[in-house]
């Protein structure tokens, strides 16, 4: 009887160990299991920071192509958010020749841009190009172009008032531009002593 109870409790004891065994190897396998899904996703977040990283630095700086009126014309790389200024120092300032007041210098400018700067000769070859297609009188001459004049400015020919303007612009709008400045006499309520009072203030 004594050995039998014996016998029993040895076998318990076995068994015992045995779960114990077990148990303390599933705590190593899962420990491993942790660790090595930490090191993957550490691995994923330095990657995302160093894809940050370079998309930031690619950010920071601008290649613009600056040309004309410059001392060194060129491709120059300059930091992002600078402006035509920057571009103009970048590229040794401005050349003798040079229209400093053409250009705005504190536009902003962006990646890959072109800039020229034009000479004091280039822009007084333009401007009065510029004048006939965008101005509605003749700065050289100070006369109001019937055409294309507003109220406001036809107002300022000696002689017409709100009426007479109002009336040219609506024949305008219905029979569109004068041919001549003396087409202006088809206007209701412009007679010859009118007209020889604005022809000489007037083109088209």
């Amino acid at each position: 009887m004594r050995k039998f109870l014996v016998l029993i409790v040895a076998l318990g004891l076995l068994l015992t160990g045995c779960t114990n065994a077990n148990n303390g190897s599933d705590i190593i396998l899962t420990e491993v299991t942790e660790n090595e899904t930490f090191s993957d996703s550490s691995d994923s977040d330095l990657c995302d920071s160093n894809e940050g990283a370079s998309n930031t630095l690619v950010e920071t700086t601008m290649v613009i192509y600056i040309c004309g009126a410059v001392v060194s014309p060129g491709v120059y790389e300059l930091p992002a958010g600078s402006r035509v200024n920057d571009a103009v120092m970048a590229a040794g300032g401005f050349s003798a020749e040079a229209d400093h007041n053409y250009v705005n210098l504190a536009e902003p400018i962006s990646d890959g841009i072109k800039i020229q700067i034009p000479t004091v000769q280039e822009v007084s070859t333009l401007q009065p190009e510029i004048s006939d297609s965008f101005s509605n009188s003749d700065p050289r001459s100070g006369l109001v172009n019937i055409n294309r004049a507003s109220k406001e400015e036809l107002k300022t020919i000696p002689g017409i008032g709100d009426g007479i303007a109002n009336k040219i612009i609506d024949y305008r709008t219905q029979n569109g531009n004068f041919s001549t400045i003396e087409d202006i006499m088809k206007v209701s309520g412009i007679k010859e002593k009118l007209f020889s009072k604005i022809k000489d203030h007037i083109t088209v």
